[in-house]
């Protein structure tokens, strides 16, 4: 059994998928330019996946937590995202 901290990506999320799951859904059903909602949007993964992608990627999520582990994760990658209440 592989523990937690051996995983060699940080779990931000208790029901995380990985990046590749979000793009390989994307890359089926949406083009380079389309814009994608995650309804559910967790700690951000599939906005990850839109941006690696060229899609443009927006997200709902209620809990506090969550929006600030999105925030910081695309913040990350170079973006400048922001919060919209």
């Amino acid at each position: 059994m592989v523990k937690a901290s051996e995983h060699s990506q940080a779990r931000y999320h208790p029901t995380q998928k990985p990046i590749a799951l979000f793009e390989w859904v994307l890359e089926l059903f949406t083009v380079t330019g389309d814009v994608v909602l995650d309804c559910y949007c967790g700690a951000g993964g599939q906005l990850v996946a839109c941006e690696r992608l060229g899609r443009l990627g927006r997200g709902v999520e209620i809990e506090p937590k969550y929006v600030a582990v999105t925030l910081e994760r695309l913040a990350g990658l170079g973006l400048e995202p922001r919060r919209v209440e």
